[in-house]
């Protein structure tokens, strides 16, 4: 059984096979993805894959749990809810639209995980929507303040954190249908993102204003 040889091989090795193994997962799906593919785009040979990884089960659910934390951690450094709820909005928007477009791979085995039933993203997600400080609960503090505050119409925080979501990472998991809808994705596809942040924005901030607010 092939084992490592130095203090930082592992590490190396096992960033090597994570980053291979979102990529292939990401393309194929976990029930499509191959053990096989993951050693060879990770440059060594399956009984090493097997060494870190028994099985491709394990192997999914490590390198999920990984890029979901790499995820929450991120992107709540980043985003500073404590404005104006239009400002609040516009910051969630900006900051989650960039870090799809960065992380296109992980849009991509997220909806990947969907079709194939969601129980592993489902756990993941029920424990960033309970755990303080995460995107997720920021944001829908953020929206409860904001009715109570009377600076928007009173609206679920869940039902409004999936319109959110959904109009910031959807038109990147139909790239190919976008740029055929819109000449300026398929032109210039980061000039359309940033004119895409504007949209969302005003429509999703005209729509909870309340009427005359909107400004």
């Amino acid at each position: 059984m092939p084992e490592p040889t130095t203090k930082s091989e592992p590490q190396e090795t096992e960033q090597r096979i994570f980053e291979a193994a979102l990529t292939v997962f990401a393309s194929k799906g976990r029930d499509g993805a191959r053990m096989q593919d993951i050693a060879d785009r990770a440059g060594i040979n399956r009984a090493l894959l097997h060494y870190y990884f028994r099985t491709k089960q394990q192997l999914y659910q490590a390198v999920f749990a990984h890029l979901f934390q790499q995820y929450v951690n991120s992107f709540s450094e980043s985003l500073q809810l404590d404005g104006t709820f239009g400002e609040n909005l516009r910051d969630f928007i900006d900051r989650y639209i960039d870090y799809v477009r960065e992380h296109q791979d992980m849009a991509r085995l997220m909806m990947n995980e969907n079709l194939a039933g969601g129980s592993l993203l489902g756990e993941h997600l029920a424990k960033a929507f309970a755990t303080k400080g995460s995107p997720q609960q920021k944001m829908q503090q953020a929206i409860r303040k904001a009715v109570e505050t009377g600076e928007i119409r009173p609206v679920c925080p869940r039902q409004t954190m999936l319109t959110i979501i959904s109009s910031c990472a959807f038109f990147f998991l139909i790239a190919p249908t976008v740029k055929v809808m819109n000449p300026l994705a398929a032109t210039d596809f980061d000039a359309f993102i940033e004119a895409r942040k504007q949209h969302v924005f005003e429509v999703l901030y005209h729509g909870l204003a309340l009427k005359g607010e909107a400004t």
